[in-house]
């Protein structure tokens, strides 16, 4: 049986080496993320969400794009989380803020840097499975409403330009969605993609599933353990020469 999370707590450094530890009661599914992978499973008793790694996101804000640069602090976060399945949580950043604006910047479509941004993210991913990391990988969720007074304010401390409409940003998110489906096909990664039941007949977010202008609740983290079967889809398969950890069965 799982214990549903009573609130959050942070883990002393000096007592981990720096490191972040698991609660001795942390579920066996994990998020690892940008702020989506709070919002979407925090407070679940299935999926434990990022912040009870070490008391605080350590990915917040953080782009598919450039996931590599992260691999150090990624790596703290996934040591001692070994033998459990892994939810990766990027995108909703890229499609908010920087596709339109790189594509602008580097002259090039945003369907290319679409591309090109799920390629990297997942090369990252299947390098990290390789060593015996039991990732899956969330879709995009679908983008949110910044007209609202909060999200102006919000938007008024960005140091970048917001210049995508909602519009855009859905035809973004649709768009990553279908390459990282694809990409995570092709590496046989194990790839989230309820999106469909995340927004409504028009295609916007399901009311009922709305925290924020920007973050879905986590009745989110329902839809996925009702739509994604992690035995099935979670098996460990090691590269060759990888020395990752052994497998294990069930959630």
């Amino acid at each position: 049986m799982f214990r549903p999370h009573s609130g959050q707590r942070r883990v002393p450094a000096a007592a981990t080496g720096g490191l972040p530890l698991p609660e001795p009661d942390l579920p066996r599914i994990v998020t690892v993320g940008d702020s989506h992978s709070q919002r979407c499973f925090e407070d679940h008793p299935l999926i434990a969400d990022s912040t009870r790694l070490a008391g605080c996101n350590r990915m917040d804000g953080r782009t598919a794009y450039n996931v590599i640069r992260h691999d150090r602090r990624i790596r703290k976060i996934l040591a001692p989380l070994a033998d459990r399945h892994l939810i990766f949580v990027f995108g909703e950043v890229d499609v908010r803020i920087h596709i339109k604006y790189q594509a602008r910047k580097r002259g090039v479509t945003a369907g290319t840097l679409i591309r090109e941004t799920a390629e990297r993210y997942i090369g990252y991913v299947a390098g990290l499975r390789a060593e015996g990391y039991r990732i899956h990988v969330f879709n995009v969720v679908p983008t949110g409403d910044f007209s609202t007074p909060e999200a102006l304010r919000w938007r008024s401390r960005l140091a970048y330009p917001f210049l995508a409409s909602r519009a855009e940003r859905t035809r973004y998110t649709e768009e990553m969605n279908r390459c990282l489906a694809a990409c995570c096909r092709e590496r046989a990664i194990p790839f989230i993609d309820i999106y469909r039941h995340l927004v409504d007949e028009s295609g916007l977010r399901r009311d009922e599933l709305v925290y924020d202008f920007s973050h879905l609740n986590s009745r989110t983290a329902d839809l996925v353990m009702a739509h994604h079967d992690f035995e099935v889809n979670g098996h460990w398969a090691p590269h060759p020469h990888a020395t990752g950890p052994p497998a294990i069965r069930g959630v």
